[in-house]
């Protein structure tokens, strides 16, 4: 394994998510111990002031004249800052940067400046990334899923429709950054970008649900059609779910593993040896006493879900609060015809013995997931 202290000198590469107490111990230790500290985005360190007083401190100049201030002179700000830090006579050097900056590009930058280098070193430092902070700030709305850069400046506009399209009609989940604010990038480019992400996306499914996540720990849940953008701003990040996200209480959930133990009553083990045996209903059972029970009935193929618990809020089942029971009366997704075919024709495969409902629960789980994919808009 490669030793990263082994050189002269040591550049560390730190970012800061918005709440400077997201610094992890080793990247603190690293500024601490560092000589020299660049500020790379002129970031407020106040909270650091005790440990970093005594330290020079060089921040990127922005008193450039209107006519430098293109992408050319922007990047050249950057290199040249990391050149300096370089050619000081130090032993030990450490970038702070900001979420934004490091995730679009900074690490790539000073990779390629340090292997121009003999004697130079470089450890970057994990942090909160602005995945982590957004998906954490929503709760869960994350399983597979894409991150898109919206305005990478060497990036067509072509490949960005591309990457967009087919995350979506791949159901990963989406994770959009660097809205708005990037110097690379003129206005109208950077709406443009923005408004082409709002038309393939309202295009594909308007309702898919977003999580809008600024600084602060301020975030809005809502559907993608009813996005308000005067709520976007230079930190703005965005979530966009598949067809498996939801909203639960104030959060925003896509379905993943949540695997509860399987219980069941005399009847749901009656219900499934009828329907090994052909004699439960197909289609609605006209003859039940209990009709209507669900406002969505086009099936009463699986009266007794071979699911239960699924513990998955999407299609409308949520627990008893304080009972540890899971309750069903809400979900109608597995009483609709289409979801009913596609179950039948895999539960043929899983299903030999009502046992099987207790020992082969993941396998069932699998096939409800790849029923809820095939037939949810």
């Amino acid at each position: 394994m490669k030793d990263l202290f082994k050189g002269d000198m040591m550049i560390n590469l730190i970012k800061l998510s918005f709440d400077i107490g997201d610094l992890t111990i080793n990247a603190f230790n690293a500024i601490i111990e560092s000589d020299i500290i660049i500020n790379y985005d002129n970031i407020d360190l106040d909270d650091l002031d005790s440990y970093i007083r005594d330290k020079e401190i060089i921040l990127r100049q922005e008193d450039e004249s209107e006519e430098d201030s293109n992408v050319y002179s922007n990047i050249k700000k950057g290199y040249s800052l990391i050149e300096l830090a370089i050619s000081k006579s130090y032993n030990n050097v450490t970038v702070i940067c900001s979420n934004s900056s490091n995730i679009y590009g900074i690490a790539n930058l000073l990779i390629q400046i340090s292997s121009k280098h003999e004697d130079v070193e470089l450890k970057i430092y994990p942090g909160v990334s602005p995945i982590d902070y957004s998906s954490a700030v929503l709760g869960a709305p994350l399983n597979d899923f894409a991150a898109i850069d919206l305005n990478n400046p060497i990036e067509s506009s072509n490949e960005l429709e591309n990457k967009i399209k087919m995350a979506l009609e791949n159901d990963f989940v989406l994770f959009v950054h660097n809205l708005k604010g990037n110097e690379f990038i003129s206005n109208e480019d950077q709406n443009n970008n923005y408004n082409r992400l709002k038309e393939i996306v309202s295009d594909f499914n308007e309702d898919l649900l977003v999580g809008i996540v600024n600084d602060n720990y301020s975030y809005e849940i809502c559907k993608f059609k009813d996005i308000r953008d005067e709520v976007i701003n230079e930190s703005s990040t965005l979530i966009i779910g598949n067809k498996l996200t939801y909203r639960l209480e104030d959060y925003m959930v896509t379905s993943c593993d949540y695997i509860v133990k399987p219980k069941f009553i005399s009847q749901n083990m009656d219900f499934f040896e009828r329907y090994l045996k052909d004699e439960t209903p197909k289609g609605i059972d006209y003859d039940c006493d209990y009709l209507p029970c669900h406002k969505k009935l086009e099936s009463c193929d699986f009266c007794y879900c071979p699911f239960y618990p699924c513990a998955d809020g999407l299609t409308g089942g949520e627990w008893i609060k304080g009972k540890n029971v899971w309750s069903c009366q809400h979900c109608d997704w597995i009483h609709l015809e289409e979801p009913c075919k596609a179950i039948r024709e895999g539960l043929d495969d899983i299903l030999k013995e009502p046992n099987d409902l207790k020992t082969k629960h993941i396998e069932l789980l699998k096939l409800r997931r790849e029923c809820l994919l095939k037939t949810l808009k």
